[in-house]
């Protein structure tokens, strides 16, 4: 029976048309029954068709002998229910008299069922129209059972059906959610409102306390056989006790291994549950758990076709290609990237091998990077370099990412990423230019510079023994030499400007030594006031560390003096053996006239300089070195910086320089370049 079936329901007795409609509407309340005591109006509803069954009994029959004939000769395929009551020893009953084409499966059966037992059931009683007998009650659960798929269903199909009529007092079915440990009672009957229900029951993790535990722990029913006095907590006792109930039975709902929840029964009934009842409650606890197990079972289900479909969203809006292949190679699954990189169509790739995108040496490459991950046994990846050859026979550059496909058989699938690469490839070759011509750049600085310059010098210091040092000498002399360090600091960047990819473990201390020691420092002063391992490119270090020293020396007081020490030194180390703390960068500073703000703001750029001598590239060197090892870089004012002269000398605004009086922090010197 559907729920588009309408029913006739036809007595010449108002009475027991009523009785007859009752049970049709309580169990089936998405069919549309109508029932009445005027054959004229029943047989006019038959005439307007979408009647599909009419149930009358012997009563109407015998008072309109035409109804039976009439219905056969007009409408030959219409079912009809023929109710006859009778009496026996056993007691009354209702006989089938007549039934043609009648609805097919169970379903019908207890649909008849319900029609007979509502004939000989009075108007007045509180039974439930299919019978109150414990058999009867697991017939109509499991009927109810059927199309449960909510826990409303569950609710009405066993909660409701045990305790209508009155033979159980309360019923309830309850999850147990194993992550809070608790039993969570989430149907309840509709019978027993005015119980407690919006409560849950912890499951303790101690020695066995309470009935629910034990069900738990045992997978048994427990029959309590007196509520009042029993040793254990039973679930909701004090209700129980004061509406009357004598005895609770509690069943474990599970179904393939897997607890589903529990089943909870009580009675009121003097004798407590008598065998037929447990049996009975066995059956529908069986029986619920069955269904419980569907439901979950296809939630899951569900859960992992919303997450299948995301999936599936997400791999066809990727712009990467991918693809799933069979142990042999061949395409089992393409996304829209992948048909869109090839040119190809779906039809077109699927069931084909690899081969048609690759040439023999990537094909063969992409075997060997299988049998290596195959040879791993862990879920690992590994990319390699091929060449996609389209449909129309362009070639595209791409990197692809292969991975295992999960397989008890020992000879897997792969899924991959292809991705294409051509604009990184564009990119490498243009800095591969970039460099070549970085290195035709410092050869031409190296070379062609370099060697009239020292031709310059050579004859200068032949004028200089001829008619001694004049002022005009030492000013040709002057920019000689800084021609000689603009010269050392554009082949620095051409040739070392790009990421440190080697370092070596040095000492704070012993590199700064030696740059103080390449310098011409005059009268100046270095003081060290600690030192610590540092991991760097040593003669790039040494650079910056001659650039600081020099320009603090050329910009600040003949005396200057210049500090070098280490960063905070407070957070602890887990690396250093001894559990002491160890710094994180380095600083250099001196006590020249002080850095203003506007002049650290622009210290570092390559344009900028407080002098008209040089072109102010010092500090850049000293930012490009720190950068290709990783390192931060911090200008800021010394706090030594600043202060007043010493007595009889003089410092011009132009003389406050681009680092003196100044303090640079090189950070993060403990991470060390991959």
């Amino acid at each position: 029976m559907t729920d588009d079936n309408r029913v006739l329901c036809l007595s010449v007795d108002a009475d027991a048309a009523d009785r007859i409609a009752a049970p049709l509407e309580w169990s089936y309340p998405r069919i549309t029954v109508i029932g009445t005591a005027d054959l004229d109006e029943g047989i006019a509803h038959v005439e307007d068709g979408g009647i599909d069954c009419v149930v009358t009994d012997r009563s109407t029959l015998r008072e309109r002998p035409d109804l039976f004939s009439t219905l056969r000769r007009r409408h030959p395929d219409l079912s009809v229910l023929v109710l006859s009551p009778y009496d026996a020893e056993s007691g009354s009953g209702t006989a089938l008299a007549e039934v043609v084409d009648f609805l097919d499966g169970v379903d019908d059966e207890a649909f008849g069922g319900w029609v007979a037992n509502a004939v000989v059931t009075g108007p007045d009683s509180d039974e439930p129209p299919g019978g109150n007998r414990a058999e009867d009650v697991v017939r109509d659960v499991r009927h109810g059972l059927v199309d449960a798929t909510s826990p409303l269903d569950i609710e009405h199909a066993v909660c409701d059906q045990l305790t209508m009529g009155g033979r159980y007092a309360f019923a309830w079915v309850g999850e147990y959610d194993p992550g809070e440990r608790q039993v969570v009672p989430w149907v309840t009957s509709a019978a027993a409102d005015d119980w407690p229900t919006s409560r849950t029951f912890g499951i303790g993790t101690g020695p066995t306390s309470t009935v629910l535990e034990r069900v738990l722990r045992t997978r048994e029913t427990q029959v309590v056989e007196d509520v009042a006095t029993h040793a254990e907590d039973v679930p909701w006792r004090e209700a129980a006790v004061d509406r009357g109930c004598t005895a609770a039975m509690f069943v474990p709902l599970t179904a393939d291994g897997e607890l589903r929840g529990v089943l909870g029964v009580y009675t009121d009934a003097d004798d407590g549950f008598s065998d037929v009842d447990r049996s009975a409650i066995g059956e529908i606890g069986e029986t619920t758990a069955h269904v419980l197990d569907t439901m979950a079972i296809r939630g899951e289900y569900d859960q992992q076709e919303r997450v299948l479909r995301r999936y599936e969203r997400l791999v066809e809006t990727v712009g990467d290609g991918m693809y799933a292949l069979d142990a042999d190679g061949h395409f089992m699954t393409v996304n829209n990237g992948l048909l869109e990189m090839t040119g190809y169509t779906r039809e077109g790739l699927l069931g084909e091998h690899i081969s048609v995108l690759l040439d023999d040496e990537d094909v063969q490459r992409r075997r060997e990077t299988i049998d290596h991950l195959r040879g791993t046994g862990d879920d690992e990846t590994e990319a390699l370099e091929i060449t996609i050859r389209r449909k129309d026979g362009a070639s595209v550059p791409c990197e692809n990412r292969i991975a295992l496909l999960p397989n008890d058989d020992k000879r897997e699938g792969t899924v991959g990423v292809i991705r294409d690469v051509t604009e990184r490839k564009k990119r490498e070759r243009e800095l591969e230019r970039q460099n070549e011509r970085l290195e035709a750049f410092a050869g031409i600085v190296s070379h062609d510079l370099r060697n009239p310059l020292s031709v310059a010098q050579g004859y200068l210091d032949i004028v200089a023994e001829r008619a001694g040092e004049i002022e005009a000498l030492r000013n040709v002399r002057d920019a000689l030499d800084r021609m000689e360090d603009i010269i050392g600091d554009v082949l620095a960047l051409a040739r070392h400007g790009q990421t440190v990819t080697e370092t070596e473990q040095l000492t704070l201390r012993g590199v700064v030594e030696d740059a103080w020691s390449n310098v011409s420092t005059e009268d100046a002063a270095l003081e060290i006031e600690d030192s610590g391992p540092i991991a760097a490119d040593r003669s790039r270090l040494l650079r910056s560390l001659e650039n600081l020293f020099r320009n603090s020396i050329e910009h600040g007081a003949e005396d200057v003096t210049v500090r070098v020490g280490l960063l905070d030194r407070s957070a602890p180390d887990a690396d250093e053996q001894d559990g002491a703390a160890r710094s994180t960068g380095f600083y250099v500073e001196d006590d020249g006239p002080g850095m203003p703000a506007e002049i650290r703001e622009h210290a570092f750029e390559s344009s900028f300089s407080t002098s008209d001598e040089g072109l102010g590239i010092g500090l850049w060197v000293v930012r490009e070195v720190a950068s290709a090892h990783g390192w931060t870089i911090e200008a800021t004012e010394s706090e030594s910086g600043g202060g007043e002269r010493p007595e009889g000398s003089q410092s011009s605004e132009d003389e406050r320089s681009e680092s003196s009086g100044a303090r640079f922090e090189f950070g993060d010197v403990r991470e060390r370049p991959e």
